[in-house]
C-alpha cells in the first residue's frame, strides 16, 4: 500500500481532483480555484472532502437539474459522467471557480446519465381461484 504524506489542504484537494482526471498544470490551477472557493480552517481531512463534495454537488445540480437522486447518488453520477466524458480536459480552472462548465461538456454528461430502474414496490395480492383445465379427449 502506498503512503501519502499530506502537508496541506491543497494536497487533499489535489488528490481528490486527480481522481477526477485533472493533471499537470491544469491540476494546480484547478486546485487553486477550488481552494479559493472553500472557507476551510480545520485539520480534519474528512471535513475538507465533504466541502469539496459540496462544490461538486453544486455543479451536479446545474448539470442534472431534473435528477431525483439522493446527495450521494447525485455526486456519484456526476463523477461517473465527468470521467466518462473526460471532463478534466474540457474544464478550466475559471469555469470550476465560477461553477459554470462548458455547454458541450454539460450536454455530453447529460447524454451519458445512467438511468436506474425504478424502485420495487410490493403489494399484497388477494388469493385467486385456481381453475383446473380438463384434458381433452384424444381423437381416434
Amino acid at each position: 500500500m502506498v503512503a501519502i504524506k499530506i502537508q496541506s489542504k491543497e494536497d487533499i484537494i489535489a488528490a481528490y481532483l486527480a481522481s477526477l482526471g485533472f493533471s499537470g498544470k491544469n491540476l494546480s490551477s484547478v486546485v487553486s480555484a477550488v481552494s479559493g472557493r472553500l472557507n476551510f480552517h480545520s485539520d480534519n481531512g474528512d471535513e475538507l472532502v465533504e466541502k469539496i463534495d459540496d462544490v461538486l454537488l453544486k455543479l451536479a445540480g446545474k448539470t442534472f437539474p431534473d435528477a431525483k437522486l439522493d446527495r450521494e447518488q447525485l455526486l456519484a453520477e456526476f463523477k461517473l459522467c465527468f470521467l466518462l466524458c473526460n471532463g478534466a480536459s474540457q474544464c478550466s480552472a475559471q469555469e470550476i471557480k465560477d461553477l459554470d462548465m462548458p455547454a458541450e461538456l454539460t450536454k455530453a454528461m447529460r447524454r451519458c446519465f445512467v438511468v436506474s430502474a425504478p424502485a420495487c414496490s410490493y403489494h399484497e395480492m388477494k388469493p385467486q381461484k385456481i381453475e383446473s383445465f380438463h384434458q381433452r379427449k384424444k381423437k381416434k
